[in-house]
Formats: C-alpha cells, sequence, structure tokens
C-alpha cells in the first residue's frame, strides 16, 4: 500500500534470494519476484531475478510470462 519505493523492490529481491536458498528444490527452476503497482494516475511492474541469474524459465504451468504492458493494461483494469 502507499508509493512504491526502491526499499520494496530490494526487500522483494531478499525474499527471491531467501527463498533460492532456503526453500527452493534442487529440481525447480530459480524464482522470478513480481512487484505490481496501481494507484489512480500510474501503474508499475517492476520483476526481481536470483542473483548471477543467466536463464529465465517460466512457470511449469505458464510457457510466456506476461510483459511489464501487459501486466500494467491487467493493472488498469
Amino acid at each position: 500500500m502507499g508509493e512504491i519505493k526502491h526499499q520494496d523492490l530490494g526487500q522483494m529481491q531478499m525474499y527471491v534470494n531467501y527463498y533460492d536458498r532456503e526453500v527452493k528444490l534442487d529440481d525447480e527452476n530459480s524464482t522470478i519476484g513480481i512487484v505490481l503497482y496501481k494507484d489512480k494516475k500510474q501503474s508499475m511492474v517492476e520483476m526481481t531475478l536470483p542473483q548471477n541469474n543467466s536463464q529465465i524459465f517460466a512457470s511449469k504451468y505458464t510457457t510466456v510470462l506476461p510483459s511489464k504492458d501487459e501486466l500494467r493494461k491487467l493493472l488498469d483494469k
């Protein structure tokens, strides 16, 4: 709630890194954090990735992640 700050993205990055180190199973792909923000004037989508990430894999149930613009449009509906 409220305006998004750099600290919010940093916190999401911390969660992504923690999850990959402590929770994720060896046969699972790296975690992606998605931050969605909307207020009366704007919508914003940011993605966070694990450290040293060289590849991104979509979920086993989704073949393609939506683009930032597509997610922004969903927020605006």
